[in-house]
């Protein structure tokens, strides 16, 4: 269908609507379940139900596709955390923020967004050139994560031996790693949230 409106839209003159997203989208998609490999060109362009050569009037590459994919989902993670600590009231304090971001990360990434899947799932895959290319928006979420650590350590919640990267590095890794594991009927996210924000901080 989406082929066959690209083809009249063309005839008459007009840039198909929609398509750019819809590859988009349908990168996202094969990223997640498929891997970074797989997701060719072919396999974006059936998808989408368009000619494989259709691409190359939106995108240079595969890798250029993957790139704007990769970055969509690192903001998009990056928007719903930051959307969840300053939804908080006003005296919440940094076991509560951490636990609302944990809970906002797991969220986007295991339940609303293909892109913040796929974007997690595929970086370690990505050409050198791809992930320099996603590094900038990957270093600005990491960074909304040393903040939140760093509130930790000053509200004396973290042993102050342990290093602080230690610890990011722990969070990040354990709720991206959450996507190979989770499923609904086992553990919400509600309470993978708590255990996961409580397994670092020592309560007082």
């Amino acid at each position: 269908m989406a082929g066959k409106q690209a083809a009249a839209q063309k005839q008459q003159g007009r840039e198909p609507v929609g398509v750019r997203q819809q590859l988009l989208a349908a990168t996202a998609l094969l990223l997640r379940r498929k891997g970074y490999e797989a997701t060719t060109t072919r396999a974006i362009a059936d998808h989408v139900g368009i000619q494989g050569g259709s691409i190359y009037h939106h995108f240079p590459s595969k890798d250029a596709i993957v790139q704007e994919v990769v970055n969509i989902g690192v903001r998009v993670v990056y928007d719903a955390v930051f959307r969840a600590i300053n939804e908080l009231p006003a005296g919440a304090g940094p076991h509560e923020r951490l636990q609302a971001a944990i809970k906002a990360h797991l969220l986007s990434s295991l339940e609303h967004s293909d892109y913040t899947s796929a974007s997690i799932r595929a970086f370690a895959f990505l050409p050198d050139e791809v992930r320099a290319a996603c590094r900038s928006e990957r270093s600005r979420y990491e960074d909304l994560w040393r903040t939140l650590v760093d509130e930790l350590y000053r509200a004396k919640l973290i042993d102050p031996k342990i290093s602080r990267d230690s610890v990011r590095l722990l969070l990040l890794g354990a709720i991206n790693w959450a996507g190979e594991w989770y499923r609904p009927d086992r553990m919400d996210i509600d309470q993978i949230a708590r255990d996961f924000a409580a397994s670092v901080v020592h309560q007082k």
